[in-house]
């Protein structure tokens, strides 16, 4: 006796969980490198601000880096990358990520961005509404080559609410 497959509720059911589970996995480690990428970024342009020649420290900086982080953790690290995430950093200012390291701490961010957002005037709030990150790192990549932050973020927002692909 064989059973239909398509018309299975149960199996249905547990298959849609499964997909939906898979997709919030992926969704949450495209998310914790967006973060991961601008706090690296944060910390090169940190460390570049208290060398004496910028310019020259920071490639030195970067290059000493990205050998060191290639040989230990593999690709992603190149010079290259780094540049993107110091110019991911420097293109959106003023976001203050926070890695939550488990959901519950994820949960109190949440929170206090909730009731600091209650206090503050209308313009304010836009603008912590901004700070998260919702995009993939490919598509940040796309959006630093726009070089007018308003337009910038005009995309930025676009791409989330109409749900485009780096494409």
């Amino acid at each position: 006796m064989s059973r239909r497959q398509d018309s299975n509720p149960l199996y249905d059911g547990i298959r849609s969980l499964v997909l939906s589970a898979r997709q919030s996995a992926a969704r949450g480690v495209d998310l914790l490198q967006v973060y991961t990428n601008y706090e690296i970024g944060r910390r090169i342009v940190e460390q570049e601000q208290q060398g004496a020649d910028r310019a020259q420290y920071g490639k030195e900086l970067v290059r000493e880096l990205a050998t060191r982080l290639t040989g230990e953790f593999g690709s992603g690290f190149s010079k290259t990358n780094l540049e993107y995430m110091r110019r991911f950093y420097l293109a959106y200012p003023g976001r203050n990520p926070q890695i939550a390291q488990t959901v519950s701490g994820q949960s109190e961010h949440d929170a206090k961005s909730k009731m600091l957002s209650r206090k503050l005037p209308a313009p304010q709030k836009k603008q912590l509404s901004s700070v998260n990150f919702t995009l993939s790192w490919s598509q940040y990549v796309f959006l630093m080559g726009i070089k007018n932050p308003e337009e910038r973020s005009f995309y930025e927002i676009e791409a989330v609410t109409q749900g485009w692909a780096v494409r």
